[in-house]
């Protein structure tokens, strides 16, 4: 099987590409694009398969109608990586800019990613 069959990124009306990283943020992060994509809003991507530049992600996400980027912090290694792959996220959104401090633990409070969620839902068109 090849890695374009394993892959069913191509025509998705949303894709969510979420950090992840290794911080409270990060993973607010990841937790929102999780809770959006199993309620019903965009799915979820491999951010890192984009990394590794594998065909299928990448082709999925050019042709995608919308992208959705949610970065834990101004670093924004998930935009920048999907920049690098020649993807321009038509949404973007920072974790940190709900007021959210960086800190090198992995918990977080459930609330926090209710703010992400809303967030996220703020910055995509209504129907």
């Amino acid at each position: 099987m090849s890695e374009n069959e394993d892959c069913q990124c191509s025509g998705q009306e949303l894709m969510l590409f979420t950090c992840s990283g290794g911080c409270n943020v990060g993973q607010i992060a990841n937790a929102a694009a999780y809770r959006l994509a199993t309620g019903g809003t965009g799915k979820m991507a491999c951010l890192a398969a984009v990394s590794a530049g594998a065909p299928g992600p990448i082709t999925g996400a050019k042709q995608s109608k919308m992208v959705l980027v949610i970065d834990g912090c101004p670093v924004k290694c998930a935009a920048k990586t999907l920049e690098k792959a020649g993807i321009g996220p038509t949404h973007h959104v920072l974790i940190t800019d709900l007021g959210l401090r960086k800190v090198d633990d992995l918990r977080h409070a459930p609330e926090d990613v209710d703010r992400a969620v809303r967030l996220c839902l703020d910055v995509l068109p209504r129907n």
